[in-house]
């Protein structure tokens, strides 16, 4: 495999984002937790971690964060189809494209062991990323700190590999800790 169709991944999802760091910034970690779960992950692998969300790019985060079965399972759907055309023009070998799709397909649920692994990689970086920010903003999201707890909660206790969990679990106390601070009376973080 070309390293060339990686980078040209990579460059379509950044080109795709519009320069949205936040989802362009999970892709990236995305892959660098597949690594760090396993560190022979082929090509096909970092290309589905790279891709493994696109489709919000293409049709907005229509989805904004929900656990419903539906949503997550058309969610997956809609961006196994959006990596398959992309690579389709990029004349990828067909057993690749079928590998990404087959990662894809189950990215949010898992399924096999390298699902899991994407899966687990995808909450990491979530966790790392994005959950301080839910933890911080949780009021911007019209939810209060119970609904947020109970989302990383969730997230943590859907983790499918021992080793991603450890990895995740720092994250998650890190975002406990921010949304568990108070100000005090001066409006300052305690």
């Amino acid at each position: 495999m070309k390293k060339n169709l990686i980078q040209k991944t990579e460059q379509f999802v950044i080109n795709s984002f519009e320069g949205n760091q936040n989802d362009i910034r999970h892709a990236q970690k995305t892959v660098f937790w597949i690594k760090q779960l396993k560190p022979e992950a082929d090509d096909a692998f970092v290309i589905a971690g790279l891709l493994h969300d696109i489709e919000r790019a293409v049709y907005g985060d229509w989805k904004c964060g929900s656990e419903d079965e539906e949503k997550l399972e058309k969610h997956q759907k809609q961006s196994a189809q959006v990596a398959e055309d992309f690579l389709l023009k990029e004349n990828a070998d067909k057993k690749l494209i079928e590998r990404v799709k087959i990662l894809i397909f189950k990215h949010e649920t898992g399924g096999n062991e390298d699902q899991n692994i994407l899966s687990d990689a995808d909450n990491i970086a979530w966790f790392e990323d994005k959950a301080p920010r839910h933890a911080r903003e949780y009021k911007d999201y019209n939810k209060t700190k119970e609904q947020i707890q109970r989302k990383f909660d969730s997230y943590l206790t859907g983790m499918k590999t021992e080793k991603g969990k450890k990895f995740a679990q720092k994250y998650y106390d890190d975002a406990v800790k921010i949304l568990n601070k108070n100000k005090n009376e001066n409006g300052i973080l305690t």
